[in-house]
């Protein structure tokens, strides 16, 4: 039986991915370096700020230091979700309240850094639904390592096969399904990138409540 619900934070919990992207872009605007959407979501989104940084440096070889670059675009995304730009995803709120209804663990396992993840979750005070957070400051390995889920899953004191991830790039997805978790995705422009998953929603409102019924077969 399901007893948990993990949940990537960026484009599954707030709508975020496109504010990453464009913090980014506008860091790296000056070196004259853009990224497309269709990049974005099949390589970067959900792997954290010193990868994307440093993939970016070393391919466009720019003269930056890649330590001043995380702090700046981690301060630059505070102060825009600070600002009020950052929404929930719909559906979110009262999928959370139903599950701890249903006395299901939940928790976040986020490649961003803890202070962007607790700033937006107080900001849409959302905090109060989640048990923990694992965040990209956590853990050595980042998705799509499983490192992350089965960290989450050891501490809830439960197995991972007990436990539904909810992603939407490709990197969390790789993640969970590696952590051996049930899988679902939320639809993404990086969702004709994914595979192996039990279903994929629009909004919390499709989520299939009947996976915590029934084992999977």
């Amino acid at each position: 039986m399901l007893r948990a619900v993990l949940f990537d934070f960026d484009g599954v919990v707030v709508q975020s991915e496109a504010l990453h992207m464009e913090t980014f872009m506008e860091l790296l605007a000056p070196y004259g370096v853009s990224v497309s959407e269709e990049r974005w979501y099949r390589e970067f989104a959900g792997t954290g700020s010193r990868h994307i940084f440093e993939v970016l440096c070393s391919e466009f070889r720019l003269p930056a230091d890649v330590d001043a670059l995380v702090e700046k675009r981690k301060k630059l995304y505070e102060a825009r979700v600070r600002s009020g730009s950052l929404k929930e995803m719909p559906g979110i709120r009262d999928f959370l309240a139903l599950l701890r209804g249903r006395g299901l663990g939940t928790a976040i396992v986020s490649g961003s850094h803890r202070t962007n993840v607790a700033a937006a979750l107080s900001m849409l005070h959302l905090g109060g639904f989640f048990d923990f957070i694992v965040s990209g400051d956590d853990l050595k390995e980042r998705k799509p390592d499983p490192a992350p889920f089965l960290h989450a899953a050891k501490k809830l004191g439960i197995l991972p096969s007990e436990c539904v991830a909810v992603e939407d790039s490709l990197s969390g997805s790789r993640s969970a399904l590696a952590a051996g978790m049930r899988l679902v995705v939320v639809r993404s422009p990086a969702s004709k990138y994914l595979y192996g998953y039990d279903a994929i929603i629009s909004d919390f409102s499709e989520f299939p409540l009947e996976m915590f019924d029934h084992d999977k077969a």
